[in-house]
Formats: C-alpha cells, sequence, structure tokens
C-alpha cells in the first residue's frame, strides 16, 4: 500500500531500544507514526490520535498494546508486529528515536513533540521514581544515574553524552534530525506547551495533518477528553501500560503536566550551567521553540 521507505541514515541502540527494529514494520494506509524524546508529551499526543481515529471520547486507548513502542526490546519484534496486525482501524506507533533512525514513507504521517528540556528530566525523575523496584532490576536500569538530590541529577543530565532517551544531548540530537527534515510534507511538530496553552488549535492542527475530520460539535467533545486531567482521571484507558502491575501508582503516569517544575529547586548557578550547554548546539531559534514552542515566536 505505501511507498517504498527510504532507508535510515543512523542505528540507535541502548538499553532499552533498537532501531534496527524498524526494518521489520509493515505500514498500513492511514497509519501515524509518533516520534519524541520521551516524557515530551507522547501518551498525551497517542491518546489524542486514539481519540480522532474513533471519534469516541469514552475510546479505551490503551497505548501500550494499541500503540506499540515499536523499537522497545521489552517485547519480541514478532509479539508487537502481531498486535498491529490483527487492528482493522486506523493505527499508530510510537518511537523515542530521532527521525534519522526511522525509515521514510512518503505516505505516512509522522508526528514528533517536543517540551522544555529541564521539564523533561523533572518529567522523567519523577517517572522513574514510580517504577516498581522489579522493573527496575528487570530493565536493568542504573539508578545512580537518577540520585535523590535533583540538582546533582540535573548535572549528570547536562553532562550526559550517551543518547538514552532523557539526557540534553539526546533531546538536541532528536530534535536536530527532526528539523533536518522540516521539508517533508507529512510531518508535524508539535510542543507540549502549546498543547497547554490551546488543545483545540493542537488537536485541529493534528487532524489536518492526518487527514480526520468531525464536526465543530464533535471536536469540542474529543478537546475535552483529550485534556491532561481528563486523562489523569481515567488512566485506566490513557495511561501506559495501566493495569500490568508496573508501576507503583498507575495514576502517578500522569502527575502534573505541569511546566517550569525548575523554580524553587535549581539555583541560578544551576541555570547558567543549562544555558552554556544549550547555546552551543543550538541557535537562539531553534534553542526558543525547543523550549516554549510557537508562543516564543510571539515572545520574540
Amino acid at each position: 500500500m505505501t511507498e517504498t521507505a527510504e532507508a535510515p541514515t543512523r542505528v540507535y541502540q541502548d538499553i532499552m531500544t533498537d532501531s534496527r527494529r524498524w526494518a521489520s514494520f509493515r505500514p498500513r494506509s492511514g497509519d501515524v507514526i509518533v516520534s519524541t524524546p520521551s516524557k515530551s508529551g507522547t501518551t498525551w499526543m497517542q491518546g489524542l490520535l486514539a481519540l480522532l481515529f474513533t471519534g469516541d471520547p469514552e475510546v479505551n486507548v490503551q497505548p501500550s498494546q494499541n500503540a506499540p513502542w515499536f523499537d522497545n526490546n521489552g517485547n519480541t519484534i514478532d509479539e508487537v508486529n502481531s498486535r498491529l496486525d490483527v487492528q482493522t482501524g486506523r493505527r499508530q506507533v510510537k518511537t523515542h528515536t530521532p527521525l534519522d533512525g526511522v525509515p521514510h514513507w512518503a505516505d505516512v504521517p509522522y508526528i514528533t513533540v517536543y517540551r522544555h528540556p529541564i521539564d523533561v528530566h523533572f518529567s522523567v525523575r519523577r517517572h522513574v521514581a514510580n517504577y516498581k523496584p522489579e522493573i527496575v532490576e528487570e530493565m536493568g536500569l542504573d539508578m545512580k544515574l537518577f540520585p535523590d538530590d535533583p540538582r546533582e541529577s540535573f548535572h549528570i543530565f547536562l553532562e550526559a553524552d550517551y543518547l538514552d532517551h532523557s539526557s540534553l544531548s539526546a533531546i538536541v540530537t532528536h530534535y536536530k534530525a527532526t528539523l533536518e527534515r522540516e521539508s517533508w510534507e507529512n510531518l508535524l511538530r508539535v510542543h507540549y506547551a502549546d498543547m497547554q496553552r490551546d488543545l483545540a488549535a493542537a488537536t485541529r492542527r493534528v487532524a489536518t495533518h492526518i487527514d480526520v475530520d468531525h464536526s465543530p460539535e464533535k471536536m469540542e467533545a474529543l478537546v475535552g477528553a483529550a485534556t491532561f486531567d481528563n486523562m489523569k482521571r481515567n488512566v485506566d484507558r490513557f495511561g501506559l501500560v495501566a493495569g500490568y502491575d508496573f508501576w507503583r501508582k498507575d495514576a502517578d503516569f500522569f502527575h502534573s503536566g505541569t511546566s517550569r517544575k525548575w523554580e524553587g529547586v535549581l539555583t541560578d548557578a544551576d541555570l547558567a550551567t543549562y544555558d552554556s550547554a544549550i547555546s552551543k548546539v543550538l541557535d537562539q531559534d531553534a534553542r526558543a521553540w525547543l523550549e516554549w514552542g510557537d508562543h516564543s515566536r510571539r515572545l520574540g
């Protein structure tokens, strides 16, 4: 059904993922690929897509089952493909791999989502703290990367040079790969902060990108269902691996959905170190959008 893919130009492998698994993906008409750095709004976007696909505010999203992390090593590739093969409606898959590590089909919509890097770090800390101890052991996660002191943890985040999905270098690498592919007509770049500020407008952009049309009344209902608060209240439908004995508390998967989590925690010196680090790898305009989204253009 789809055109021949352009092959990835880079391979990404780490403790959790292997981008070579994309060689076995069998796309269908209507598929959507969501690529984000971790804790940047992935599950929020997946919930929004499920709502738009079905037009049902009560849809049982179950993202870990129905919209799987395709290149994650937690399940065999045969298991993931089997889960996708039995679906009869429109499908979506997620990845944290930058776009240079994912095949490109010109007729498949791609969506990337970004969030202020410091907020990503603080969200990752809460995410990891919510893992059950046996899950940490099973994944082989090095908890020394997430010390109790958030300032110590923050400097590890800034200085790490490996692509573990949650270091500053990983976020910037992902973002740059998207910027280099801005000419793709089938690529939409979304910012978490813009979803917070105007979810209805973000929903309309996504609907247009994936060629979905609903009545104004239906769209209003879907936007209401897509709010962070509604997803948190209905974590059994929207949450990642909810009900699978994975988290200490399923409800804490959606924690606060707020921004500027560093205020009152990081010092001016900490923020100056961040400013120096990110200014070396992104120009002013690219940095402003990564941190604040489209709103940054109105502030400039």
